[in-house]
This record gives C-alpha cells, sequence and structure tokens, in this order.
C-alpha cells in the first residue's frame, strides 16, 4: 500500500512538472507581435499559411496537453485518496484486530478466572453435600436405634408379662385417634413453610443430584418452639454431634420425631399433649430455623415404614 502511495505521488509530481514546463512555453509564446513576425518573415504566402496552421496548432497542442495533464492530475489524485482512505482503514481494521485480541485474551483469562472459581466452588458443595448426607445418616441411624431399642423393650416386657385388656384398648384407641386425625394434624411449629419435601428431592445446586428425605423440612423464624402435633409418650431425646437434638414421641404404633432442635424441654418417659412445646430450634446460616418432621409406622411384625407427613398435616 505504502509502494503504490509513492508511486502515484510520484506521477502527479511528474505531471505538475510537465503542466508547469507548458505553461512557461505557453507563456513565452503569448506576445502576439512575435507570431506575426514569425509569419510575416515567410518567403511566401504558402510558408506563411503554413507557419500560421502551426502556430495554431502548437497552440491547440499545448491547450490539450494542458487539459490533458490536468485532468491527469486530477484522477492521480483521487486514485492518491482512495489509497489513503484504503490505508487508513486497513489501519483501523488492524487496531481493531489488535483490540479484538485484547479482548479475547482478557475474556478468556476472565472464563478461566470463573471456571476456576466455579469448580472451587463446586468442590465446596460436595464437600458440604458430603457433609449433610453423613449428618443426616447419622441422625437416621440413631433415630432407627433409638425405635427399635424402643421396640425391643416393648416386646420383652410383652413376653414377660401378658397384656392386659384395659392395656391393648387403650393402644387401640390411640392408633385410631392418630390414624383418625390424617389431615388435620397441627403443624410442629406454629409458622412456616415446607421447603424440602418427602422421598426423593432434587439438590438445589447441583444438576442431576437427588438427595432422600424421609420426612419434610419446615422453615419458621429462628429459634421457634416445636410442639408435638398429638398425644403421645415421649421415648427418646437423641443428642447428635452437629445435629442438635431429635425427640420421638409415640402414639400406639405411630412415632412422630422432630429433629435439628437446640433445646429440650421434654425427656424421656413425659406424658405430652397436642402442642405442647417439646423444645427450640437451632439458627441456620440464612438466619432462619428449620425443622425436620418425620412421621414412622410400626407393623406388627416390627417393620418401621416412613410416611409422608404432607398428607397428615392439616392444611
Amino acid at each position: 500500500m505504502s509502494k503504490a502511495v509513492v508511486s502515484l505521488e510520484l506521477l502527479i509530481e511528474q505531471q505538475k512538472e510537465q503542466y508547469r514546463r507548458m505553461i512557461r512555453q505557453a507563456y513565452k509564446m503569448r506576445d502576439e507581435n512575435a507570431s506575426l513576425v514569425f509569419i510575416l518573415s515567410s518567403e511566401s504566402f504558402n510558408q506563411a499559411n503554413k507557419r500560421m496552421e502551426y502556430i495554431n496548432q502548437l497552440k491547440k497542442y499545448r491547450e490539450d496537453q494542458i487539459l490533458k495533464i490536468q485532468k491527469n492530475i486530477e484522477t492521480l489524485s483521487i486514485n492518491l485518496k482512495e489509497l489513503e482512505n484504503k490505508r487508513i482503514e486497513k489501519q483501523d481494521l488492524a487496531s481493531s484486530k489488535v483490540s479484538e485480541q485484547k479482548n479475547y485474551v482478557r475474556d478468556r483469562e476472565k472464563q478461566k478466572s470463573t471456571i476456576q472459581n466455579l469448580q472451587g466452588k463446586e468442590q465446596q458443595l460436595k464437600q458440604e453435600l458430603a457433609q449433610q448426607r453423613k449428618k443426616s445418616q447419622e441422625i437416621q441411624a440413631a433415630i432407627n436405634a433409638a425405635i427399635n431399642k424402643e421396640i425391643l423393650a416393648e416386646r420383652k416386657k410383652n413376653n414377660s408379662k401378658p397384656p392386659s385388656v384395659a392395656d391393648t384398648k387403650e393402644v387401640e384407641l390411640n392408633n385410631k385417634g392418630f390414624e383418625a386425625n390424617k389431615g388435620r394434624l397441627p403443624w410442629p411449629v406454629k409458622k412456616g413453610e415446607i421447603t424440602k419435601g418427602f422421598g426423593k428431592q432434587p439438590h438445589p445446586v447441583h444438576v442431576n443430584v437427588f438427595t432422600q428425605n424421609n420426612g419434610v423440612d419446615i422453615t419458621t423464624v429462628k429459634q421457634s418452639t416445636v410442639r408435638a402435633v398429638y398425644e403421645g409418650d415421649v421415648t427418646s431425646v437423641i443428642v447428635i454431634p452437629g445435629a442438635g437434638k431429635a425427640v420421638i414421641i409415640k402414639h400406639g404404633n405411630y412415632r412422630t420425631i422432630y429433629s435439628n432442635l437446640q433445646e429440650t424441654y421434654v425427656k424421656a418417659g413425659d406424658h405430652v399433649v397436642a402442642k405442647k412445646e417439646i423444645g427450640s430450634l437451632l439458627i441456620n446460616s440464612s438466619g432462619t430455623s428449620d425443622v425436620h418432621f418425620e412421621i414412622r409406622k410400626i407393623t406388627t411384625d416390627g417393620r418401621i415404614s416412613n410416611i409422608n407427613p404432607t398428607y397428615w398435616l392439616y392444611k
């Protein structure tokens, strides 16, 4: 591009020099007397006529040459301007490419940083998920151990002492009373909403990761008190390291379980009525509290089944 510009500039300068030379020659021939003397000094009429034609042709030639040179200069100037515009355009394009390259490098580094941050967060979330699973397994193991211990103790008691008619009726009445209140039970907290349902639940952060929930998680205001949903007997108060406490209440063949407690107001062997306060909740990282509530049914052969509390609580 620079060579073409230099070449055009040189041609323009040559044309301009030729133009100046033609102007000087025309200037020298401007004297009409000199032309007239040149014609009159002819030796014959034919010679004079030829000299006059020659002068006219020379004049016409010079005029044509001047016009031609002017057009050439104009054309070359236009070409030079076009080349200059192209040069500027290429410079701008080159600058734009350099800028684009810088932006690309900056965006790539930013994406790398974002990916590294996300990978770090993912690793942290995986660790938290593993801890939550471990904690949940520990809680479930402690609850299952407490209920199994209770079942075993009842079996030993029943084997050593035949049940009276009154005891059987009482158990039967409790069972019917609890079952009859399905869908009418008060919530374990006065205010709150279910934020994690029963059964297989998708993880709130990890895609295609699911957790198993044996009950429901109810979010409420911080340090809310937890209450029994039905009349029954406290069979266990469990302490889970790092996860607070849990209370198990017996309602005939049913058990209600209240976890994530900070303090408990009852102890094993206490009889509680419906809506009796049994403890207060831990505070979570978001400044609220969550109660983990479960219902389990124990069959006559000692099997334990998890019940969805959603269908038992009053709506």
